[in-house]
């Protein structure tokens, strides 16, 4: 079992995480604006869930998606000011290009322009820096992103399960070789002291986390 989504709150100095029970999102004050990286599900829940931390939506200047599934891009309306980014691999999920559940489902477009994102681009963003690292497997472009060198917001590609980084939900991964691939890249990284998922919570101790995935 996958420990648990959260309650909304900061977890960090500038960063929150904003839960909706099954999911989260997290939003990074940079200074001159906030950063949200995904929305949940619903515009509302952001709407409602912002509110209770004092967080202003129109505030958020920058959305980056670790991936496009609905689950992660549903609550994108609530934030009309923001300009969107993704990696340049998740494009084909959103357009139809490639198919996400089964060969029989297409994630939905995404009806604003996007900015697309390559493996080690460098991010500038106020005070913030931000390091795009592709981590495919989950969908076809799933994407993490290293904050100022030491917070790592990892999406779907991993799950925390007693704190230990796990690779579970395997009926919904696009790619499981492509997704072991990403978490042992992942599991490489130093300095990280915050790792953050989605669906499962956060860890203060990246180390014990993913111990097993670097012996």
């Amino acid at each position: 079992m996958a420990d648990k989504v959260p309650r909304s709150a900061q977890i960090a100095p500038g960063l929150s995480i904003i839960g909706f029970g099954f999911v989260a999102m997290y939003v990074l004050d940079a200074g001159e604006c906030l950063m949200a990286f995904d929305t949940g599900m619903r515009p509302a829940a952001l709407v409602s869930e912002f509110a209770r931390l004092g967080l202003d939506p129109a505030r958020v200047g920058h959305v980056l998606l670790t991936h496009t599934d609905a689950d992660h891009t549903g609550g994108l309306s609530a934030l009309p000011g923001a300009r969107v980014s993704l990696s340049k691999d998740e494009v084909p999920m959103v357009s139809r290009a490639t198919a996400r559940f089964f060969g029989f489902i297409y994630n939905r477009p995404i009806a604003r322009p996007c900015e697309t994102l390559s493996d080690s681009r460098e991010l500038s963003i106020g005070n913030a820096r931000i390091r795009c690292l592709s981590t495919p497997g989950h969908t076809a472009g799933s994407m993490s992103f290293l904050v100022n060198g030491e917070i790592l917001i990892v999406g779907d590609i991993l799950n925390l399960d007693k704190g230990k980084a796990v690779m579970d939900r395997a009926a919904i991964n696009m790619d499981s070789v492509k997704r072991r691939a990403s978490i042992l890249k992942l599991a490489r990284l130093d300095g990280i002291s915050l790792l953050c998922t989605m669906h499962s919570g956060y860890s203060a101790d990246f180390a014990a986390a993913m111990g097993d995935w670097r012996s």
